[in-house]
């Protein structure tokens, strides 16, 4: 009985996530501020690693980080070890030292979507030698970030919704 439960709800993550990537990879479906959309697969892997034990947010993270790497370019690299990691992170914080409340998750959420959002400006454009990295950094990435926080919500208590009813 318990598999059972564990296996419609891995499926409901799935579909989620299916569903987040074709949204966010979808050309002018989703607004745009400042030229900046919100990272759906992001706020999925974070509000999923909240509610999940170490391992399966491990899992749940590498896979959105896959799929978000996939949308991003084709090569499988940065985004599925920044998920892993901070999704990893942020469970067994969770599991070890805080309690599993929305305060927590949100607090610890944020910091690590400034983290991959922040990690990818500074790897993949103030390294690259772009010229003029602070006019492309402050009108696109801190509205990004702010974005992709603010979706964190929803997703969390969906997926909370859904961990208590197939656990």
């Amino acid at each position: 009985m318990q598999s059972r439960r564990k296996f419609f709800r891995y499926l409901a993550f799935s579909l989620e996530i299916i569903l987040l990537w074709v949204l966010q990879s979808t050309p002018r479906l989703l607004p745009e501020f400042f030229g900046a959309k919100a990272f759906l697969l992001l706020a999925a892997a974070l509000s999923i690693s909240v509610c999940e034990d170490v391992i399966p947010a491990l899992i749940w993270g590498a896979v959105c980080g896959v799929f978000a790497d996939i949308s991003a370019g084709g090569k499988i690299g940065y985004f599925a070890v920044a998920f892993t990691l901070v999704c990893f992170a942020q469970s067994a914080l969770l599991d070890s030292y805080l309690n599993r409340n929305p305060l927590t998750g949100s607090v610890l959420s944020l910091g690590s979507t400034v983290a991959v959002i922040g990690l990818y400006f500074v790897f993949f454009r103030l390294w690259a030698g772009i010229p003029d990295c602070a006019a492309l950094f402050f009108p696109r990435y801190p509205v990004r970030m702010g974005m992709t926080f603010l979706c964190f919500f929803p997703l969390y208590f969906l997926n909370r919704f859904l961990y208590r009813t197939f656990n």
